[in-house]
Order: C-alpha cells, then structure tokens, then sequence
C-alpha cells in the first residue's frame, strides 16, 4: 500500500525544518544535521512511490552501477565538458555523437548508456542526445573516486552477487574463512582476494589508487589528538612513535605528519615488500622509514609508542585478527598501545553506509564491529579497550588498546 500523505507532509516538514538548521549550521561543516537531511530525503523518496516502484528501484541498482562502470571504462566523465567553476550556467553539453567518437564507441551503445544514466540523474539532458555534467557526474571527476568505484563494482560486486548462492551452501554460517569466501566462488578463483588482486597488476594500482581516495578521509586525525598522546611521556631521539601497519602507500602517516608537526619520534610504514616497493616509488616522503613486513608475523619494531591499523582489520574475521593482534602484542612495551581507525557499527540505527560495507566484508570474511565486538575481539588478544576516540556527527573511530596490567 501507498504511505499516506500525512507521511509526506510530515517528511517535507522534516526536510524544511532539517534544511533551515543545514544553512543556520553553516552547511557542510555541521555532519550531523546533513546526514539527518539526507535520511530525510531519502524516506520522503520511498515514501512518495507505489510500492512496485520502491520493489523496481531496488532491483535496477544492479543496472545503474554497470551503466556507471561501463562511463568509467570509456572515460565518458571526462570527456563530458566541464569547469572547476560550480556557478557555470548553463552547463556546457556535448552530442552523444561527440561522446561517441571521443570514447571509440558505437553511438547507439553510448546513447542508451548516457540515457540510462541521465534518468538517475547521473548527467543532465540537456536536449536529444546532448548531456551535460551535474553535481552527481562531477564526482566521478575525482580520479581516486572512479577508481574506488571501479575497483568495489569489479572486486566485491564479485562477492557480493555470489554472497546468496554461497550462504545457501554453507547453511548460512557466519563467513569467517579467508580461504573460503564467497569472493572465492564469485571470482571463480582458489587465490585468496588480497592474492588474487595482486596478481593482475592493473587491478592492485585500481586498488591502491582507489583506497588513496579513503586516506582523504579525516576522521581519524580529528577523532585522535596523536601529539599530545604520543609524546606525553618524552621519547628517546631514535624511538619509534608510530608504525602504520598494513598502512599501503603512506597516505595516512603523510596525513599525520601534516596535521601534526610537532609529533616527535620516528615513522615507520610497514606493508607487504610490493607495495612498499610501490610507496616509495610513489615519492613517499624521506621521514617515514619504509619496511616489508607481515603482520602474520611478530610486528619487528618493539616497543614502539603506537602501533596504528588504518580501515585494515575490518578485512578479516575474528579469529584472524586476533592473530595480528597477538603479533602485535608480543612487540609491545608498556608505553606502547594500538590504535585501530575503523567505522563503528552503533548498536542501533546504524546507517546503510556502514551496513552495506559490512556486507561487502562478509563476501571476503572480514566484517564491520560494533564497541562490544572490539572490546571482545581486544580482550582475546591480551589487550583491553582503553578508549573509544570518536568525532561528534561521524561513525568514524579511533579504537584504543592497550596491554593488560601484569
């Protein structure tokens, strides 16, 4: 049945209400109020279509991601004119025809595909067969977004779209087997996801490319104030005051050092030998110490002031993690903590952004924790939750760790 339109009216009561303290709060600046406008938005959406209409939009998302990754593949987002000026009007417009030639592609296929995705307003129609780019389009402008989206549609949508088939089989138990994943079935691969990605090396720079994108993110530094933690108690001048395990390219620890110059003690990037290979080759800067290593293994740097994880452990099970965590551990001294920078799933209310990543990680066991998932998932690996570092408007969170007293 339809909503009744008292629930409209008082959904576009809510959307007036939220948009006069949007503007009142200084827009963009104030996180809390513009996720509560979009939630708004979006119920007012549903609420406004039939039924069948709500049950068709859920099942042409499929559709509208292949039309997205296909404008991806061609670079049809940048071939669409366009002006770093938002205040251009009207926007500049190409023919399908020109999209066409530019791109190498038949014109009939660039037409439906450019048509497709005007109508979810990726795009706008500017006439027949002529498009212009909008405030949606634009972001597909940003290299490092089209390449996370290129890389989560071609990687976990491989997972995802085999996620049914392979609960369905394993009699829907939890997924907590790297080895045996529904990523494994979807990729139709025996090659773990991390295994299988490094294999194909157009398909590791997309990643690394792509997670570049998530290290602009700035939660973490907002939520955890690294100097004055870290250098509370003096640091000796060849003592380690951070270690970015499994940190990729350095983004994170450049981030670091950026926002907070006055943090003293030595950096030191760890990953696995190729992509620390492909982070100092990257131009990584000569003030972070770069080392091959495994956090399968015993972590090399002991004692070190911080042993950081940046969006790392929501890639394994619980069984897994507590392993890195115990490698960590036995490195430990008792100045030393670990800092986990994750989303934190809230125990109700939790939003689809977190909840549909959490599927995502379900299709290569890994998952998204909530407080109490952490404060368990720490207490199996010797440590004990010593504080939850979170920044007013966002789920993102600095979980702190520390050894448990002798």
């Amino acid at each position: 049945m339809t909503a009744p339109p008292s629930t409209l009216l008082s959904l576009v009561r809510t959307i007036t209400h939220l948009g006069d303290a949007f503007d009142a709060a200084n827009g963009f600046a104030h996180q809390e109020t513009r996720c509560q406008l979009v939630d708004a938005a979006e119920k007012l959406a549903i609420a406004a279509r039939y039924p069948d209409e709500n049950v068709f939009f859920a099942v042409t998302r499929t559709t509208q991601n292949a039309c997205i990754r296909i404008a991806c593949a061609l670079n049809i987002f940048a071939v669409v004119p366009w002006s770093n000026s938002a205040a251009e009007s009207p926007p500049a417009s190409i023919s399908v025809a020109d999209i066409a030639s530019a791109v190498g592609a038949d014109g009939v296929v660039v037409a439906r595909i450019m048509r497709a995705l005007a109508s979810c307003h990726i795009f706008t129609e500017t006439g027949q067969d002529a498009y212009a780019h909008n405030h949606l389009s634009r972001a597909f402008l940003v290299p490092e977004s089209l390449s996370m989206f290129s890389e989560i549609y071609d990687m976990a949508g491989k997972a995802a779209f085999a996620l049914p088939d392979f609960l369905a089989k394993t009699q829907y138990k939890n997924p907590d087997d790297y080895n045996h994943s529904a990523f494994h079935l979807g990729a139709h691969t025996d090659l773990g996801f991390w295994e299988y990605l490094q294999a194909d090396e157009s398909k590791f720079q997309a990643f690394n490319n792509g997670m570049r994108s998530q290290a602009t993110v700035k939660e973490f530094d907002s939520s955890y104030p690294f100097e004055a933690e870290l250098n509370a108690v003096p640091l000796a001048q060849d003592e380690v005051v951070l270690v970015d395990v499994g940190g990729g390219r350095g983004h994170a620890l450049e981030r670091i050092k950026q926002r907070f110059p006055g943090l003293k003690g030595k950096l030191v990037l760890q990953d696995q030998a190729p992509v620390i290979k492909d982070a100092v080759a990257g131009g990584l800067s000569p003030a972070i110490e770069a080392q091959a290593a495994s956090f399968f293994e015993p972590n090399p740097v002991k004692n070190a002031r911080a042993y950081f994880f940046r969006r790392v452990l929501h890639d394994w099970s619980d069984a897994v993690c507590q392993s890195i965590l115990q490698n960590t551990a036995v490195s430990m001294g008792p100045d030393s903590r670990v800092l986990i920078a994750e989303y934190e799933v809230p125990a109700t209310g939790a939003p689809a952004k977190l909840t549909m990543q959490d599927v995502n990680m379900m299709g290569i066991g890994g998952c998204e924790r909530t407080e109490d998932m952490w404060a368990k998932l720490l207490d199996s690996a010797g440590l004990k939750l010593e504080k939850m570092w979170r920044t007013p408007g966002s789920n993102f969170v600095v979980v702190e760790g520390r050894l448990h007293e002798a």
